[in-house]
């Protein structure tokens, strides 16, 4: 995890973090400039804990040693007065988001969920509010593809297709929070028929987690730490075309999609 930023690895670990843990978790968000060139016996004195007790930490943040903890966080020094001008600031935000996504998701291989697709009779993509606008633009690449899917954004449907599916379909489920109550409660009721679900969230350690089959992570916008920075679905779009370059590998898929696309065109 070389590439993720310290804020990313809070994301990924902080649920398991112990209260003197997120004690330190707290005092480096707000001495990031500093702490890099604190001894360790020093930084545990200001904070208020051991050395061996903040070595216990950045091994939980998947960092080797102290030692490397600090030298990536000198890294982490890039600031929005760095960039020229505000497109130049999107363009940074864009990659930063993207290259935190791809190192958090690949701890599951997307594959997984590609095999699932193509083995489903049926694929029910859920999603509400911004990820509902994901929903269906996931729902369309797949119909284009001839894949049997269709996106369900509001509650009452979302209920109602839940127990009228089965063991050979598929729910996609996609939640920032992985909390959304509506999404939570459906894919428990087609649990009942043994439907998979894969689920697509940014919180780690959601409830959505305990109910999904296979479960994928993508980056967090607030690791950006920029109130002016507003995109949540950026990292899911991201997913969704790694899973859609996966299929197009598949002869049938690419030809569907092709006939549809010169329909288009004709008109």
């Amino acid at each position: 995890m070389n590439n993720s930023t310290f804020k990313n690895r809070l994301q990924i670990f902080e649920y398991t973090l112990s209260t003197s843990e997120k004690k330190i978790a707290n005092y480096v968000l707000n001495h990031v400039e500093s702490v890099p060139f604190e001894s360790i016996s020093d930084l545990s004195t200001k904070i208020g804990t051991s050395p061996s007790t903040i070595t216990r930490f950045c091994r939980k943040l998947d960092y080797r040693s102290y030692v490397e903890f600090q030298t990536l966080l000198k890294t982490e020094s890039i600031k929005v007065t760095d960039y020229d001008n505000i497109a130049e600031k999107m363009i940074g935000y864009y990659q930063l988001t993207l290259t935190f996504s791809k190192s958090i998701f690949q701890k599951e291989s997307p594959e997984v969920l590609v095999n699932d697709i193509e083995n489903s009779n049926k694929i029910v993509i859920l999603g509400i509010g911004s990820s509902g606008l994901t929903a269906t633009e996931f729902s369309l690449r797949l119909s284009r593809m001839g894949i049997n899917s269709i996106a369900v954004t509001d509650s009452y449907t979302m209920f109602a297709q839940s127990v009228l599916l089965n063991s050979k379909d598929l729910i996609i489920a996609l939640s920032n929070s992985g909390e959304t109550p509506e999404i939570i409660k459906s894919c428990k009721e087609a649990k009942k028929n043994n439907v998979k679900v894969a689920a697509l969230t940014k919180k780690f350690n959601s409830s959505i987690s305990e109910t999904a089959d296979i479960i994928f992570y993508t980056s967090d916008s607030d690791i950006l730490d920029d109130d002016n920075f507003y995109n949540d679905q950026l990292s899911f779009l991201f997913f969704i075309d790694v899973i859609t370059y996966h299929l197009l590998k598949n002869k049938k898929y690419k030809e569907n999609y092709k006939k549809v696309l010169n329909v288009w065109k004709e008109k």
